[in-house]
């Protein structure tokens, strides 16, 4: 009796678990089928209705022929492979014909442009209609957490008034402490690891230096150099490098954290597959130098010593929060400061080798301008921050060295409402276009700066002589960004990457390249910022010797 009542209430309770179950499972079905009509025809035909009733015209979209633009990621992982990806995004742009169109990649679709008044509208006169995209700060935030280059809205706009005091014109004016960052860069041109002479005489008793990748030098030397300025302590990694030590630094850290953040950032809504054991590590190397150095200067000015070189930090500790966010911007302004100056710098002189009449005119103006090294040794102020700003024909290099070779070459931003873009719609590309909320819009800054019917029919030449007499449309040249957010830091970067140049040519009066390959091709080793390459090897760029000056 009781068997059988215990059988018939299991059987009405399977039944009741089997028909909830159901019901789950119909419910799902029916959600997801909502959810599909509404992607796949709600939404498309409310965006067009919205972009109708704004003039709104429509947009190409570049052809895929593999399901989710997986070609597209392919073609683009293949010319990174091979160092040509700016000239890649270029191709992308000639066979659209037209300078703003749709790609669809990877479940998402996005609009690219190249047209200044598009870029203009994101970064200026929209700035409110946009943010940074939720792929990009939250995967930025894991190393910088508050800094100014992970945040946006009202954390963004207390981020700048922290760091605005740091980048006045004093500050920014103070060279003086490059000098001994120099020098310890001239003893890696000069010395072998082991410390000895490496050096060589050519026929004539000149003397040159070793095969040297400046790709190499140039970050070590900005991270030194930063790490001082912030922090008051250097990095030393020139000096690491000097005695040949290889160990999970700071140096390391920024080194290892490019190439995974790209590959996070490629990924898009993915970006949560790849790298989070090698996030954890990294971070933890960068936070504890920056640890070590805030109790370092702690004890300093406990002791009672001078503490003129902290005032950097002390700067941030009155304006921030707490301790954690001094780390954070001072992070931020390492990760951001010192690949993008060496970056710079690298790409002078990988233009300057290509181009020795350039070298020789720049040389002959930094003899009149700034005198011999001698000079610079004996004095302390043969470069100074106004010298470097008079000398027109510096200028002009480095403004032509940013627009043939932009520093970030693509950027993006995500619309935060439906909003419009001035042009690129329609059958001409004249007309607005409608871009909805949650669309992310990438510029690129390589193309822009090389369109013909902007820069004339020189545009992919390295002609510094250009912007004698020439001055550039409305962001027809944003090789800082532009409105709000443009770089707090370009006028210190500039100062730093003009001294750098200014003393090797005052050291060296003829430079070699040993990795010219007799193209007309670039070799772009791209990360989170773009730096030169090498026929080579990508991680060894501007590899050359240099002659020292009589």
């Amino acid at each position: 009796m009781f068997s059988e009542v215990f059988k018939h209430s299991a059987v009405l309770s399977l039944t009741a678990e089997r028909s909830r179950a159901e019901l789950l499972l119909g419910l799902g079905v029916v959600i997801f089928l909502i959810k599909l009509v509404d992607i796949l025809v709600v939404r498309p035909w409310r965006h067009w209705l919205k972009a109708l009733q704004l003039g709104c015209g429509s947009v190409p979209t570049e052809s895929r022929k593999w399901p989710l633009g997986l070609d597209i990621v392919r073609n683009g992982m293949l010319a990174d492979r091979d160092q040509r990806l700016p000239e890649y995004v270029t191709a992308r742009f000639a066979a659209m014909d037209r300078y703003t169109w749709r790609m669809k990649v990877l479940g998402s679709s996005n609009f690219i442009t190249a047209e200044p008044r598009n870029i203009q509208a994101i970064l200026a006169t929209q700035f409110d209609d946009f943010k940074l995209s939720d792929v990009r700060t939250t995967n930025l935030k894991l190393f910088l957490g508050r800094s100014i280059f992970a945040v946006d809205g009202p954390a963004w706009h207390s981020a700048r008034e922290v760091m605005r005091p740091l980048f006045t014109r004093e500050n920014v004016s103070n060279v003086c402490l490059l000098e001994s960052h120099f020098q310890t860069m001239m003893r890696c041109l000069l010395e072998s690891s082991e410390g000895v002479v490496s050096t060589s005489r050519d026929s004539h008793g000149r003397t040159w230096t070793a095969p040297v990748s400046l790709a190499v030098l140039l970050p070590r030397f900005t991270l030194d150099s930063a790490t001082e300025v912030f922090l008051g302590q250097s990095a030393h990694s020139l000096e690491s490098m000097l005695r040949g030590e290889k160990k999970e630094d700071l140096n390391w850290a920024l080194e290892q954290m490019v190439p995974l953040l790209r590959m996070r950032l490629t990924l898009r809504g993915l970006y949560w597959i790849y790298g989070n054991m090698e996030l954890r590590r990294i971070a933890e190397v960068m936070h504890k130098f920056t640890n070590d150095a805030m109790d370092k200067a702690d004890a300093t000015v406990r002791s009672g010593e001078n503490r003129a070189k902290y005032d950097f930090l002390d700067t941030l500790r009155a304006r921030c929060a707490d301790r954690d966010e001094v780390r954070e911007q001072v992070l931020g302004l390492l990760a951001a400061g010192t690949d993008t100056t060496a970056a710079l710098t690298g790409w002078v002189f990988y233009s300057l080798i290509r181009n020795p009449r350039v070298y020789t005119k720049l040389r002959d103006v930094v003899m009149q301008h700034f005198g011999t090294s001698a000079n610079a040794k004996n004095t302390g102020d043969s470069v100074t921050f106004e010298k470097l700003k008079n000398c027109t024909y510096l200028q002009h290099v480095l403004n032509e060295t940013l627009r043939r070779h932009s520093v970030v070459p693509l950027n993006s931003r995500c619309a935060k409402r439906d909003t419009t873009l001035p042009t690129g719609g329609g059958p001409d590309g004249t007309q607005p276009i409608f871009v909805p909320a949650g669309t992310e819009v990438n510029f690129s800054t390589h193309v822009l700066h090389r369109r013909r019917d902007l820069w004339g029919p020189g545009a992919d030449d390295f002609v510094p002589e250009r912007w004698e007499k020439r001055r550039p449309g409305v962001f027809h040249y944003v090789p800082f960004n532009g409105g709000p957010r443009i770089c707090i830091g370009q006028q210190f970067a500039l100062t730093e990457a003009g001294f750098v140049i200014v003393r090797m040519l005052q050291e060296f009066d003829a430079i070699e390249g040993l990795d010219l390959d007799n193209t007309s091709r670039d070799y772009s080793n791209f990360g989170i910022t773009c730096a030169p390459g090498s026929s080579i090897d990508r991680h060894e760029g501007v590899l050359c010797r240099l002659r020292l000056a009589k």
